[in-house]
């Protein structure tokens, strides 16, 4: 049990450790909607997909979201 416990703290660790924070922002038409706001993640695509949920939860509708 310890060593599950164990090897499932360890992998939490790397793979937080391995994510990266990206800027993203929306545009509605070519304009920026919006703040720039900070996302984790390991990959811009995930990214970009997290930041498009957090603006449709608040209620923002937008074309797409750019991460950098």
């Amino acid at each position: 049990m310890k060593k599950i416990i164990a090897g499932l703290a360890l992998s939490l660790i790397t793979s937080a450790s391995y994510a990266e924070t990206f800027s993203c922002t929306g545009y509605i038409d070519g304009t920026p909607a919006g703040e720039v706001m900070k996302v984790n993640a390991d990959k811009q695509s995930v990214a970009e997909t997290k930041a498009s949920s957090r603006l449709k939860k608040a209620g923002i509708k937008v074309d797409y979201v750019d991460c950098k």
